[in-house]
């Protein structure tokens, strides 16, 4: 009893929950967040960047128009849009945003009002693969969040959790999200998304754009993604390459002489050629060095051929200085030039130059470097080749301006010397064909004082003298805003027609032009009335005009009325606009039910229609209910045919239909179906196997046409089940599993916030873990159907109350007796028992089996008989108990209960160390009983 009174109660919970369930709607929420974006790529101390912990926090750039949607939201409404009080009940909206190994969280918290006593809300994320074990991080008041280092393709879930900071306890919760990161090829690129973009017109609701601020600085990735070029072995090289120590020449020579020789320059600067002699090449270009080996090889000899190739090169030591990655002295092959020395030393860091690299040469200048020229037109002519000694230098980067919005290429760029907007506009690579080009901002700060906006009005004659006279200062952001997002100079086409869609707005079109003719419609569309709906200047309020379409299409001039821009057709389906006509059919058919009723639908149409009469169908007689309209009251009239002639045509009976007509088809009197027919004896009868059985006809009749008894049946131990009970059966059981599952969960939900220690916590954590598995083996069992009922001789049965009506399906088995009994559970030593009549009570087989272990619930014992009744010490707690077989009372504890072969004695598990754990013996209870159903022993860890 106390389990039900239990679960009533969790079901008032559960009812009480869900009728404060958030129900508001969410629609401009949302799009408030698709259009929060993040500036963690933004990784300068120029601009807000992002820290260098795992999970970074992403700064928002769009919360006063967040705060505003909020504070409408909070506002009433009218219409549909009914706000209840549930709508009122604090709530995280949670927005998940995937990434190349990561996911960008933006959440927003509406309908809650902090009051000065609570104190700020400290956030917490968490998230993680799996949904019962999410790892929490706290983020702290901030609004946005950024996961990193996951891996792709793995779907995550992430929830959000607020906390009132003086009351911990308190918190709001997100919905779970779930996401899943994807490598950046796989990531749609912004002209994708463009493209994918479902077109709006003004009729639609259209949320302005935000302005996308998320930067990256111009030109650092490429170094990133250089190569470190720290020898050049296979490099090709040129004529003027001059050759010093540590080169290494191989001579190949032919003719009147025939050698080959790899010559290595000492510190000297010379090479030794055997049979030859010593040449100074150190200071020549390479091919100098040639021509000097030649002269030296002809003071010998004459009539030869030679070849001198570059071999190993030298290393020369090279110093990279000021703002780079990886300062300091770096050895680099001789034939490396400024930019590979750069890459080698990691490129310059975020806070260095690209447009003053200076390279310093026995301490004077000798060159400047402005790596835009390469980055931007691919020009390396002033790559030079350096020396040993040479010192690389890359100052402080200088002014800087973020050109942001319509341009091919956001980015934040380096200016030197004085920049106009159009040389700053065409670095970005120009304005994109979206681009609004009548007003272009930049925002400024002024005099290191305060911040500002400049606003520049192009006209097209004007537009190059503005661009090119307005000056970019250091640190303005240039801002090339979007067109507007509607589509303007359309019209729409919607509903029931066969190219649906926008179209171009032509002045003095009319209805006619966007539908031609009938071809253009759909399958029973509605030609008595079409709506256009048009947005009316000056405040483009909608108003909805009403037009014959059948009229319009005839060429009425009336209703084929001229269109504005903007106008959106809408041709409906007759049945929106009527009521669709119905027929029905009931009774000995295959598929009774409702049927749309058609103009001409006669009797045999609508049997067809349900897939044709049953075989226990009566065909000779039928009734037909139609519904008779009399003025202002409807009556109701029958009408009796004979089916078979309709069925075979015959126009008296296959009379036509109209709508909302009934035909009710009769069926044979006792007619029982094949599958319910039959009945299965097995077991200890004579004659075991499958028989018909007749309406009405009894257990008792079966068992007799069966043979009777065997002489080793055992009627204690019979089962009976049925498929009715089973399906019943089923149902309950599936009920109270996932009533159970919901329990268990929300134990789990709040166990870490009212555990009175770590033990009670990480003990409750396992009880509940395995009550979840224990749940999921039970999920995999079916109920058995089974009926507890008590066979006795035929006689006695014919007259018991357990001669039960034989139904189709009935199994009955009668076993042959098993003298063994069953002790399960805690128990020293849990097995089965040859059953003793001279000493066969439960304390008799509990003893044998050991006694009750120290974790035994010995007081919640119970027996499983072998007919399926269960018999409880709790029944016999006053040492007085039934007995159903003698039908009298007995005395006696339950220790001295007799136990029958096939009986099942269960020692239960003690649950009462903590009020959680007797929270967990109420489900174990539950489990318990579903297991019977089952016909199977629930034995909590075991």
């Amino acid at each position: 009893m106390h389990v039900c009174v239990k679960w009533c109660l969790v079901l008032i919970v559960l009812l009480v929950t869900a009728s404060h369930a958030f129900s508001a709607p969410e629609d401009e929420i949302q799009k408030a967040l698709d259009q929060k974006k993040f500036s963690d790529n933004l990784k300068t101390d120029l601009f807000p960047g992002e820290s260098s912990i795992r999970g970074t926090t992403a700064p928002s750039s769009d919360m006063d128009e967040l705060k505003a949607l909020t504070e409408k939201n909070d506002q009433p409404v009218s219409g549909n849009q009914e706000i209840t009080n549930a709508a009122k009940k604090p709530k995280i909206v949670l927005k998940v945003v995937p990434g190349d190994g990561q996911l960008k969280l933006s959440w927003l918290l509406v309908n809650y009002h902090q009051t000065v006593e609570e104190g700020q809300l400290k956030y917490v994320v968490s998230w993680g693969m799996d949904p019962s074990s999410l790892k929490p991080v706290e983020v702290g008041s901030a609004d946005s969040f950024v996961i990193r280092e996951l891996k792709n393709h793995q779907p995550y879930c992430v929830q959000v959790t607020a906390y009132k900071s003086r009351k911990k306890a308190e918190k709001i919760l997100s919905d779970e999200r779930f996401a899943t990161p994807l490598p950046a090829e796989e990531l749609s690129s912004t002209l994708e998304n463009l493209f994918s973009k479902k077109k709006l017109t003004m009729q639609d609701k259209v949320e302005p754009e935000p302005f996308k601020r998320e930067l990256r600085q111009f030109g650092y990735d490429f170094f990133k993604n250089s190569s470190q070029v720290l020898n050049g072995q296979d490099l090709p090289v040129s004529g003027s390459y001059a050759l010093g120590p540590g080169d290494t020449l191989n001579l190949t020579i032919w003719g009147s002489l025939s050698a080959r020789h790899e010559l290595s320059i000492d510190r000297n600067g010379q090479v030794t050629i055997p049979k030859i002699g010593v040449v100074v090449v150190a200071g020549l270009s390479y091919d100098q060095a040639r021509d000097a080996i030649d002269r030296a090889i002809a003071r010998y000899y004459k009539n030869y051929n030679f070849n001198v190739t570059l071999g190993k090169t030298r290393t020369i030591q090279v110093f990279v200085v000021g703002e780079v990655e990886t300062p300091g002295s770096i050895p680099i092959s001789s034939q490396a030039t400024l930019i590979n020395a750069l890459s080698a030393a990691g490129g310059p860091s975020r806070n260095g130059s690209l447009r003053n690299v200076r390279l310093m040469r026995d301490g004077k200048l000798v060159t400047e470097i402005d790596l835009y020229e390469m980055l931007l037109t691919g020009d390396r002519s002033q790559d030079v080749r350096l020396q040993n000694g040479d010192t690389i230098l890359v100052p402080v980067i200088g002014p800087v301006a973020a050109v942001a919005g319509e341009v091919k290429r956001p980015a934040i760029y380096e200016l030197k010397g004085k920049a106009s907007l159009a040389e700053v506009i065409q670095m970005a690579g120009g304005i994109t064909a979206s681009g609004y080009t009548g007003r272009i901002q930049v925002e400024r700060v002024a005099n290191n004082t305060a911040k500002i906006v400049l606003d520049y009005q192009l006209k097209d004659e004007q537009k190059d003298r503005v661009l090119q006279s307005a000056e970019v200062l250091d640190r303005d952001m240039v801002k090339v805003f979007p067109v507007q997002e509607a589509v303007r100079d359309v019209v729409v086409l919607r509903g029931n027609v066969a190219r649906a869609g926008e179209y171009q707005f032509k002045q003095g079109m009319r209805v006619k032009d966007l539908i031609g003719d009938f071809s253009d419609l759909l399958p029973e569309s509605y030609l008595e009335a079409a709506e256009v709906t048009r947005l009316a200047a000056p405040d483009y309020h909608r108003e909805i005009l009403t037009f014959n379409l059948r009229k319009a299409l005839s060429g009425d001039s009336h209703d084929n009325i001229e269109l504005k821009e903007q106008d959106t057709i809408r041709v409906f389906s007759r049945w929106e606009m009527q009521e669709k006509p119905k027929v029905a059919i009931n009774g000995y058919v295959m598929s009774p039910g409702a049927y749309d009723f058609y103009p001409g639908m006669t009797i045999r149409d609508l049997i067809a229609a349900a897939g044709s009469t049953k075989r226990n169908a009566i065909l000779d007689t039928a009734e037909l209910t139609r519904v008779v309209i009399a003025g202002d009251k409807a009556l109701s009239t029958r009408v009796t045919l004979n089916l078979a002639k309709a069925i075979n045509g015959d126009p008296q009976q296959n009379m036509p239909l109209q709508a909302d007509d009934v035909l009710i088809v009769r069926g044979i009197a006792d007619w029982v179906e094949a599958t319910d027919k039959f009945v299965t004896l097995r077991g200890e009868v004579r004659f075991p196997g499958v028989y018909s059985v007749t309406r009405g006809e009894r257990i008792s009749s079966v068992i007799e046409r069966a043979g009777g008894y065997t002489d080793k049946a055992y009627l204690k131990g019979s089962r009976f089940t049925r498929r009715s009970v089973k399906e019943i059966q089923q149902k309950r059981m599936d009920e109270v599993i996932i009533r159970t599952e919901k329990d268990i969960l929300q134990k789990q939900a709040a166990l870490s916030y009212v555990a009175a220690s770590k033990e009670e916590l990480e003990g409750t954590r396992a009880a509940l873990e395995g009550l979840l598995k224990s749940l999921e083996r039970l999920r995999n069992l079916k109920a058995e159907g089974r009926i507890v009922i008590r066979l006795s001789k035929l006689e006695e049965l014919k007259k018991s109350t357990y001669d039960l009506e034989m139904e189709g399906g009935d199994i009955i088995e009668i076993p042959s007796r098993p003298n063994v009994v069953n002790v399960m559970g805690q128990v020293y030593n849990p097995t089965t028992f040859v059953h003793l009549p001279q000493t066969s009570d439960v304390g008799a087989y509990l003893s044998k089996a050991g006694g009750p272990t120290r974790d035994a619930e010995d007081s919640d014992m119970y027996i499983i008989r072998a007919d399926g009744s269960v018999y409880s010490r709790q029944q016999s707690s006053f040492g007085i108990k039934w007995s159903d077989e003698t039908r009298t009372w007995n005395f006696g504890s339950f220790m001295s209960t007799f136990m029958d072969p096939g009986d099942t004695l269960v020692v239960p598990q003690k649950l009462e160390r903590t009020a959680w754990l007797r929270d967990i013996k109420d489900i174990t209870t539950i489990l318990s009983q579903v297991a019977l159903t089952a016909g199977t022993v629930f034995l909590w860890f075991k």
